[in-house]
C-alpha cells in the first residue's frame, strides 16, 4: 500500500480532471470507495417519460425514430 501512494503523489494531476473527489479517495489508504450518484433532476424524468411513451405508443420505435431523423 505505501507504494501505490508514492507513486499517486509523484505524478501530477491530469488538467481535465473529471473527479477530483474520486480521486481524492483512491489516494487514501481505505480499500473501500463509495461514489454517490446524483438524484435525479426534472430533464432526466422527463427524457425517461419520452423515451418510455415512445417505446409504448409507436409499435414499431425504432421505425420511428429512423423516419423522424433521430437515428
Amino acid at each position: 500500500m505505501r507504494t501505490r501512494a508514492l507513486i499517486r503523489r509523484g505524478t501530477p494531476a491530469s488538467p481535465h480532471d473529471l473527479w477530483p473527489r474520486l480521486r481524492a479517495r483512491l489516494a487514501e489508504e481505505d480499500d473501500v470507495v463509495r461514489v454517490a450518484v446524483p438524484p435525479l433532476g426534472w430533464r432526466e424524468a422527463a427524457a425517461v417519460a419520452a423515451v418510455l411513451g415512445i417505446a409504448a405508443l409507436v409499435p414499431d420505435p425504432l421505425a420511428f425514430l429512423a423516419a423522424s431523423g433521430v437515428l
